[in-house]
């Protein structure tokens, strides 16, 4: 089995619990040499804070494990596609390598708003670096899987990501 679908497998465990505590089912983790550095689901809910994706919430657990707000020898796994907001932080905090499973083409940092792989925010020297990797579709029908469950629980329609 590939790094990658270790990962990402644990990362969709990770937004079964999310779906399980009444959150969005998201996951996310971060590697650094083979070791995880941080793992969360969606804690929007819980922490009564929108902010509090999964990335979010495992980038700022980096941050204070790690000490340092450079995370580019780092790898961040998350069962979908990253948004706006945590792709900006992705960016910014210089990660080598961005893995996801499910790609979201409404919401999607790197499908839709193209931030993951922008080089024009190379241009701001201080704050971001070129773009990281970007792997998607990795165990894609497994995560898929997850989001079904929720649009039927939450009468979503198909399209809904």
């Amino acid at each position: 089995m590939k790094k990658d679908d270790v990962y990402i497998r644990r990362c969709i465990d990770l937004s079964k619990k999310s779906l399980k505590d009444d959150e969005l089912p998201f996951g996310s983790l971060i590697i650094k040499g083979g070791r995880i550095i941080a793992e969360s689901g969606n804690r929007t809910k819980i922490d009564g804070d929108i902010t509090s994706h999964a990335e979010m919430v495992v980038m700022k657990k980096a941050q204070k494990v790690l000490n340092t707000q450079n995370l580019s020898d780092c790898t961040i796994y998350t069962s979908t596609e990253p948004c706006p907001m945590c792709s900006f932080m992705i960016r910014e905090l210089k990660f080598k390598k961005v893995v996801f499973a499910v790609h979201s083409p409404i919401m999607g940092g790197s499908t839709h708003f193209k931030i993951l792989q922008d080089r024009r925010l190379e241009r701001i020297r201080n704050f971001y670096t070129k773009p990281p990797l970007i792997v998607g579709r990795v165990l894609e029908k497994e995560a898929s899987e997850v989001w079904d469950e929720w649009r039927l629980k939450e009468n979503e329609p198909k399209d809904s990501l």
